[in-house]
């Protein structure tokens, strides 16, 4: 990846991911999101509606039990497809980092997809290639540059990278305002 494209920021992180190894030649994704795939729950402009609150709050508890239900028919659907479990060490919006017990050669293509929430609900998918190969605290860890990722993946991506930088300043600030009053 030259200095030129490298205009993403790069979070550690720890995300359930899928791969599969693209057969020589064939640039062509197998995942596809949904246009509902990854947007929030229309349960947030029911708030705005003149509905009980009572309502709202089992409606909501039932959008969360769907989540999970869905998150795991995802999960089995994406392990057939996707048949090599990855987990995302580092992330960006122009590459990750991951570890698995798989092998690969240095420049073999790949698609991954990984999923940004714990239903699995918000999934990003991207085509890349491996590009590098190190050890760390004994583990084998690959780097995939992302070679074709649509807009509204990277997007996702980015935005998911955002909000855990957001997160982690708050800790921050939380954690510096604590010791002051001690």
């Amino acid at each position: 990846m030259n200095t030129a494209e490298r205009n993403f920021a790069r979070i550690d992180t720890a995300l359930k991911g899928y791969l599969r190894v693209i057969p020589d030649g064939r640039l062509i994704p197998l995942f596809s999101c949904t246009k509902s795939c990854g947007m929030p729950s229309p349960l947030a402009d029911l708030a705005q509606t003149e509905l009980p609150e009572a309502l709202l709050q089992f409606l909501g508890a039932m959008d969360d039990k769907l989540n999970s239900i869905l998150g795991l028919l995802n999960r089995q659907a994406l392990n057939e497809d996707f048949p090599i479990p990855i987990l995302v060490r580092n992330l960006s919006g122009a590459g990750l980092c991951f570890n698995t017990k798989e092998e690969f050669a240095l420049g073999t293509a790949v698609e991954a997809i990984i999923a940004l929430d714990s239903h699995s609900q918000v999934i990003a998918g991207t085509i890349g290639h491996i590009n590098r190969r190190d050890e760390h605290n004994g583990q084998v860890v690959w780097a995939m540059e992302f070679r074709d990722i649509r807009d509204s993946e990277r997007e996702k991506i980015i935005q998911y990278v955002i909000a855990q930088q957001r997160e982690q300043i708050r800790d921050k600030k939380n954690l510096l305002s604590q010791d002051s009053h001690l």
